[in-house]
This record gives structure tokens, C-alpha cells and sequence, in this order.
């Protein structure tokens, strides 16, 4: 690294590992900038989840089994699919855990397909269309168990691990490019279910 340069999160991390000589201001630039990272993350997720509940408030079960065609996703599928990703990055891919839709009896609540790594994103037709849509309390209880858990590896994670690579060689980045995937794949998803709302009820209804 050369004098005066920003070190940016993956370089600091790298240099560290390989014991080479880090000032002390630019091991706190890097720390400064690893916070900044996962108050972004943290904020994302937060913002995500308001948009998501104002979505979801006052729709029926009718209303979130609803999809535009036989061949399209209903709100239902789109939140659970959004929770399961997040649920699969965060521990089994970043953790190397069992993911909370197995190991906190999710799917059984659910009364939907167990043992299904994929979170419903590479569903056939008929695999849609046999999806069982579960409760949508049930559904949010999942939800908010994911994200807390979420929340917690937040507040804990450490550079190094920002750095470190996935446990599934799937994906080809660091841990910190994972998150950033995440969060981009949630607010995504977050915009589809606002407009699945809005067309069985129309603008701000």
C-alpha cells in the first residue's frame, strides 16, 4: 500500500494476514471504513424490512396467495423465497451452520418443503404451482427470526471475517461481497411485493 492511500477493506485485511507492517492510521482507516460498511448493510436491512411491513399491513391470506398468472409469484412465495436467502447466506454460507428453516423446525411451522437449499429460486412451474402457501404470520415469525439472527453476526463480525470467503465455493467473492449481494437481492424483492399490493389495491391503499 502506498502512503496515503485510503485502504479499502479486502487490501487492510490482506496485509494483516500476511504480516506486513500497517500504521496505526491506516489500521483505524480501515476499521472506519469496515464500520461504515456494516452501518450501510445494517441500515439497508432495516429500510428493507420498513418497506416489506408497510407492504404487508392489513392484506389478507387471499391477498397474499394472489398472483397476477398461474405461471407468476404470489406475495407469499416472493417473502419466503427473500427470508430463505437470507437465511442460507447467513448461516450456512457465512457461518457454516444449519440454516434456521431446518434447524428451528421452520419448515415443519411452515408446512413447507423441507430440505430445499434453494430457497424455491430455480422451481419448476409445477413446483410453483404445488408450493403450500403458509399462514402469513407463521411467514413473518421466520422472517424475524432470520433477521434477528442477522442483526446479531452484524454487531459481532470481525475484518478478518469480512474478508474471509464463503463456506459454499458457489459464490466467487469475500464474505462482505456476499452481504452485499444479500442486500441487494432483499431490496429487490422488497420492490415486488410492494407492487403486488399495489395491483390488487391500487395507489396508497
Amino acid at each position: 500500500m502506498l502512503k496515503g492511500d485510503t485502504p479499502d477493506v479486502g487490501c487492510s485485511v490482506a496485509l494483516l494476514k500476511a504480516g506486513q507492517n500497517v500504521t496505526l492510521e491506516e489500521y483505524l482507516n480501515f476499521r472506519e471504513v469496515l464500520m461504515e460498511a456494516i452501518e450501510l448493510i445494517t441500515k439497508s436491512l432495516e429500510q428493507s424490512m420498513g418497506d416489506v411491513n408497510k407492504a404487508l399491513d392489513g392484506l389478507t391470506q387471499q391477498e397474499v396467495s394472489w398472483s397476477p398468472k398461474p405461471d407468476c409469484n404470489s406475495i407469499a412465495f416472493i417473502l419466503w423465497h427473500m427470508v430463505r436467502v437470507e437465511d442460507m447466506f447467513v448461516n450456512r454460507m457465512i457461518q457454516g451452520k444449519a440454516e434456521l428453516y431446518e434447524s428451528a423446525g421452520w419448515a415443519g411451522k411452515m408446512g413447507t418443503p423441507p430440505g430445499d437449499s434453494g430457497g424455491g429460486g430455480r422451481y419448476s412451474l409445477e413446483q410453483l404451482q404445488a408450493w403450500p402457501v403458509p399462514k402469513l404470520e407463521t411467514l413473518q415469525g421466520y422472517r424475524n427470526a432470520v433477521r434477528n439472527n442477522t442483526l446479531s453476526l452484524l454487531k459481532t463480525i470481525t475484518p478478518s471475517k469480512m474478508d474471509e470467503l464463503p463456506t459454499s465455493t458457489r459464490f466467487p467473492g469475500s464474505i462482505g461481497a456476499l452481504l452485499s449481494r444479500m442486500i441487494t437481492e432483499i431490496a429487490e424483492h422488497s420492490g415486488q411485493i410492494a407492487y403486488l399490493r399495489g395491483q390488487q389495491r391500487g395507489i396508497n391503499k
